[in-house]
Order: structure tokens, then sequence, then C-alpha cells
């Protein structure tokens, strides 16, 4: 639990209501993303639909009549692509307790199970470190509790790895899920001061990396991870960082040939925000899936 005061639980549960009541005032349909975020007392709420979208960032009229205007003020973190074309995308991020260290790299995801409130064989993390972070993607075997399971293995292993190198990590996570019924797993470390990212994967975890218009595919090697007394082959690439590069990671549960530009304004926005656009327009339906977005800002 996060340990919130009843102010606080007030201003989330008002924020989550408004953005609800409002994807079902102009779109009809859609879901809420609600997700505490790991290692801090904060809360991340976003309301996604298909459009034909809010036509702007207020709104008084249903619910408890306080607007987006107000969900803005309350909230630590407030953000909304909106089109008509294509939907909605609200965010309302919540500090509850001190807030977090100004970072350079903005990480943001969604990992959501293929059946509503079932357990999630997919999942992520991030680990911060001084010159950048590390970045990893899991895909359970499967779907359902034995995935998640699996999945979790690997977490675990990555929150317990400390500054290994990539193929350090994944021998432990291979370690881990042997107990399980394995899965498969993407790495990519971001190191500033060299201006590298280096990525590894074992199955289907894809990855890219986007920089003044052009795009770097980022492939793993096949095979599974867990379910043989060796670990498969690991082939770490490494591609040039540049200042203002974009990573993308995710799972099979999304369709390949991700648009990073559709609309263009798209990587301006939260991580989150991109994150969760980018699943509600590439998500395959029949599968858990996860998008990872890491983003590098100017220096406030």
């Amino acid at each position: 639990t996060l340990g919130l005061s009843d102010r606080d639980v007030g201003a989330a549960e008002l924020a989550t209501t408004e953005l609800a009541t409002n994807l079902e005032l102009h779109a009809g349909s859609g879901h809420v993303l609600v997700r505490a975020i790991p290692g801090r007392q904060a809360l991340e709420v976003i309301a996604v639909d298909r459009g034909p979208g809010v036509g702007g960032a207020t709104t008084g009229t249903g619910g408890l009549g306080v607007g987006l205007d107000s969900v803005d003020r309350i909230a630590s973190t407030f953000d909304l692509l909106s089109r008509r074309a294509s939907g909605t995308v609200a965010l309302a991020r919540f500090e509850f307790g001190e807030p977090p260290p100004r970072r350079t790299l903005e990480v943001g995801g969604v990992s959501v199970p293929a059946a509503p409130l079932d357990a999630n064989g997919d999942g992520w993390a991030v680990d911060y470190n001084d010159t950048g972070c590390t970045v990893v993607v899991v895909d359970g075997l499967g779907h359902g509790p034995s995935a998640h399971e699996a999945a979790q293995a690997a977490l675990t292993a990555l929150a317990e790895a400390g500054e290994r190198d990539i193929r350090s990590w994944l021998q432990r996570a291979h370690d881990a899920m042997r107990s399980t019924r394995g899965g498969v797993a993407g790495v990519a470390r971001i190191d500033l001061g060299r201006g590298v990212v280096e990525f590894a994967g074992i199955g289907n975890i894809s990855g890219t990396t986007v920089a003044n218009g052009g795009r770097r595919g980022l492939a793993s090697r096949p095979g599974l991870l867990g379910t043989e007394h060796r670990v498969p082959r690991v082939e770490v690439v490494e591609v040039p960082w540049k200042q203002g590069s974009t990573l993308v990671l995710w799972s099979d549960g999304l369709r390949s040939g991700l648009h990073l530009d559709d609309p263009p304004d798209l990587l301006g926005h939260d991580s989150a925000v991109v994150a969760a656009a980018l699943h509600r327009d590439f998500a395959r339906g029949n599968d858990d899936a996860t998008v990872v977005v890491v983003q590098e800002r100017a220096p406030a």
C-alpha cells in the first residue's frame, strides 16, 4: 500500500472519476489504467479511448463537474493527447511523498493483460544510475498466473542484480525462471556519458531508437529463458544515443511497425502518454502487451 492520507485518496478518486466520466461522455468506451509507481509514494492514472476525443483540455459537464482543468490543478503531472481521428489519452500523476529527483531520462510504460483483471504475464522495470538507466521488458510464456509467475521471477532478478552487465542480468533472469514455465526478455542500458544504448534480448522483445527523424531497430535473438540448462546465446548490440533521443521497447502483444510520428507531436508528450497511445493503436488484443518509452529531456 502507499500509506496515503484521506486527502490524498480523495484527490486521486476525484481525478480518476473525472477522467472516466470524460471518457464515457466523449467516446462511449475505453479503459482506465491505474499504476502505483514502484519505489515512491506515487500513483499514475491514464484514461484511454478511440475517439472522437474531448476536443480540448477542459470540460465541466457530467461527473462531478470539476472538469479536466481541475484535474490538471490537483495532479502533480497532467498531460492530454486528443485527436478526433484517433481518440484521447489523458494522464494524471500524483506524487504524494517526496518529489522524485529531476532526471534527464523520462521513462513511462504500460503493461496490460490480455483479459481485464487477469494476471499479467508481461512486466517491465527501470533502474536508474549515475549515467542513465537500465530498462527491461519481460514476457512469461503464454498468459495467466503461470506466465505472471515467470515474468515476476525475471523482474526480481533485475531488482537484485545491481550494476551488472546485460549478459549477466540475462543469465540471472534465466536462472530465476528455471523454476517457472520460462519466457523472454529484452534489456536496454542507456549510458549518457558514453552516448550509447546497449541492447540484448532473448525471444520476441522488440525495440527501436529515434533521433533527429531517424530510427534504428533493436532485434532480439531467438530462444527462451528458463527452459534449457544453459542460457541461449546473448548478443549485445550498441547504437549511438544522441541528445534528445527516444527509446521504445515492446513485447509481442503489440504489432510491429509502430508509428512514432502519428500524430506529429506524439513524442512531445509524457512518456507514459506515448506508451499508452502506442498500446491503444498497436495492441493485438489477444495477448498481454507491454510498451516502454524512454525520452531524453533537456535539463530544466
